[in-house]
């Protein structure tokens, strides 16, 4: 009886582990369906040129939708040293939003919603080399005049 009882009991362990390597054997990947299913990287990617420190600074002051950035860069194409850092914060009116070095440091971005007082623009442009990112030309602030019309 305890022969029967041996020989049983190995047959379900024969059958269980069977059963546990055919399971295990049918949930695995199947190699070449893995391989067919791999793409190749996209091509677009490496034609699309990269932009360049500047360009994606000059990038950001657009997305932040400003009325005016304009772009100030020694005339000899050197990089701003602490001087001219100097000159061009004292000159910097508080209309300016926002306030960016680039180029490596040969470059001083200027974002505004407000136009730049003239003294300070012609101040900086007789120094430093102007580029004028602005949106088109704004029209001139309406003013608030009242005619007497009972005379």
């Amino acid at each position: 009886k305890s022969m029967k009882l041996a020989s049983g009991t190995g047959i379900c362990l024969v059958l269980v582990t069977f059963k546990v390597v055919a399971f295990t054997a049918a949930c695995t990947p199947n190699a070449r369906i893995m391989e067919s299913a791999k793409t190749p990287e996209p091509a677009a990617s490496a034609e699309r040129p990269q932009k360049n420190a500047f360009e994606t600074d000059l990038d950001a002051m657009r997305t932040a939708d400003f009325q005016y950035i304009f772009v100030f860069r020694r005339k000899d194409g050197a990089e701003l040293d602490k001087d001219d850092k100097k000159f061009i914060n004292a000159q910097k009116p508080l209309e300016v939003n926002r306030v960016r070095l680039s180029d490596d440091g040969r470059a001083v971005i200027f974002g505004s919603n407000f136009r730049l007082p003239p003294e300070s623009l012609d101040n900086l442009i007789e120094r430093y080399q102007f580029e004028d990112y602005s949106k088109s030309e704004l029209p001139e602030p309406a003013t608030n005049s009242v005619s007497n019309q009972n005379q």
